[in-house]
């Protein structure tokens, strides 16, 4: 693939760019979490936080040095969970970023939160800090499966959450559910979507449970995931691995050890995931929601597709702040650090050489562990222009966001940009306009994967209809597989 094709993303230097900002603490660690997060002294997160922050301030000035102005229009602060985390740092966090870059009026602000931790206080703080979204991870309404989970919280605790968010004054709600949980059954996830559906959140998220190494879901279950669970079923129960059928109100039936071998609710079956699956779409279809990407659900009474997440799946630039969080501009790709300390004693050491502003009410003036504490915890220093050493700060602030220490750093090829415009494209219902990837890449989408898409959509995967290739949802349903034939040669 020849890297000098046309390739003209971003012709306005007046960018669109959206933010994601990453509190990586929580409570406790589920049991299936993969994601970068932990429970942490408050010490810790003051640390972090605080380091956080400049890296936020940092960015922008790096962004500006590369020539254009930033025009945010969503900021996602994810974890983790941001709302286990005093929320006067919320507000300073919101207020760095608003001091350093041109939010837009309308940019869509979001927060997640577990039930349990937020409180009509810390609500009323989100809303008035400027938080228009919030993204609540119920995952089920069955307090067994809850708990199996390891969640913090059960079915009241996140009915109490849901009631209280509203009356905080929030209007623009996701909520989180899970489906193929262990000892799930597809009366049991209906029963729990259709509690959801009551509530009239205006957008759901519905996943399958991955489970993954290095979780304790995946030293549970390893044994069921080694071997074919579903060809063998008989043979394990009889060596005690899983359950036959358990009852679900038997909560003796859970766990317990035998020997060395773990006694566990079993996983769904295929046959159930897929039927859950199913239901899913019918579900929600006919309760007023549409289906916007393969596992997003937005109400059809308003414009509450998640601008965020369309963000990525449209490739748009995007900052990523905090430990391991990634983020892309002009197709360069860069991934933080995943270390705590790394990335703190990395921050921690930075030096303003401008004074500060006057408007130092959110600033964090506390950090002790600085060496230039006059100058470094001012950090509410939008109007440079007004010192003599102007350029010279604007080189150092931003050398120190270019230098800082990162687990990945690439420039992408054209082949991969366009790899990734049909990968992540197709999974939106909209799919992928072709008049765009012409107009991004120089070239029809057809000279590139023509021979793809005749291969598909002969096979009924794929279609095109009113100028956009989409999946169909025969392809849908094997969207994995359909989407690795994008796959281009080198």
């Amino acid at each position: 693939m020849d890297d000098n094709i046309k390739h003209d993303l971003n012709t306005d230097n007046n960018k669109k760019i959206s933010i994601y900002i990453h509190i990586p603490f929580c409570v406790r660690k589920c049991n299936y979490c993969d994601f970068l997060s932990f429970p942490a002294a408050i010490d810790v997160q003051t640390r972090y936080l605080e380091a956080l922050i400049k890296e936020i301030e940092r960015g922008a000035a790096w962004l500006q040095d590369k020539g254009y102005a930033s025009y945010v229009k969503s900021i996602f602060l994810g974890g983790g969970t941001p709302s286990s985390v005093d929320p006067i740092w919320i507000v300073k966090i919101l207020d760095t970023v608003r001091r350093n870059y041109d939010v837009a009026a309308d940019a869509e602000i979001t927060m997640e939160m577990n039930p349990g931790t937020a409180t009509p206080k810390s609500l009323s703080v989100y809303k008035k800090a400027g938080i228009n979204r919030l993204s609540i991870g119920c995952q089920s309404l069955n307090d067994d499966e809850l708990k199996e989970l390891g969640r913090i919280h059960d079915a009241k605790t996140f009915y109490e959450t849901f009631s209280a968010a509203r009356e905080a004054g929030f209007d623009n709600i996701n909520v989180d559910l899970m489906s193929a949980l262990p000892g799930q059954s597809v009366r049991s996830y209906t029963d729990t979507l259709k509690g959801i559906i009551e509530l009239r959140p205006e957008h759901i998220s519905a996943y399958s449970l991955i489970i993954e190494e290095g979780t304790p879901f995946y030293d549970k279950y390893k044994d069921v995931i080694d071997r074919d669970l579903y060809d063998i079923e008989d043979e394990l129960v009889k060596e005690g691995v899983v359950l036959k059928n358990p009852c679900e109100d038997d909560k003796e039936a859970t766990e317990k050890v035998i020997g060395k071998v773990c006694l566990v609710k079993p996983l769904p079956t295929e046959e159930e995931e897929r039927k859950m699956y199913e239901e899913t779409i019918d579900i929600l279809t006919k309760n007023g929601y549409h289906r916007y990407e393969v596992s997003n659900y937005a109400r059809n009474d308003g414009d509450y597709e998640c601008y965020h997440n369309k963000a990525y799946w449209k490739r748009a630039d995007y900052l990523g702040f905090g430990i391991g969080a990634a983020g892309m501009v002009d197709d360069e790709r860069f991934t933080n650090t995943d270390d705590i300390n790394t990335y703190c004693k990395y921050w921690e050491g930075i030096d303003i050489c401008y004074p500060p502003s006057d408007d130092t009410d959110n600033t964090d003036t506390d950090n002790d562990d600085t060496d230039n504490t006059d100058n470094t915890d001012n950090t509410d220093n939008t109007d440079n222009t007004d010192t003599d050493n102007t350029d010279a700060a604007e080189i150092k602030i931003s050398s120190k966001y270019s230098t800082r220490p990162l687990l990945e750093h690439d420039k992408l090829s054209i082949k991969a940009c366009m790899e990734e415009t049909m990968f992540l494209g197709l999974r939106m219902d909209e799919g992928v306009a072709v008049s765009d990837f012409e107009s991004k890449f120089g070239r029809p989408i057809d000279a590139v994967y023509g021979n793809t898409l005749d291969k598909l959509t002969k096979e009924g995967l794929v279609k095109t209809y009113d100028g956009y290739i989409k999946l169909t949802e025969k392809g849908l349903e094997v969207s994995n597989a359909v989407l690795s034939e994008f796959l281009l040669d080198d």
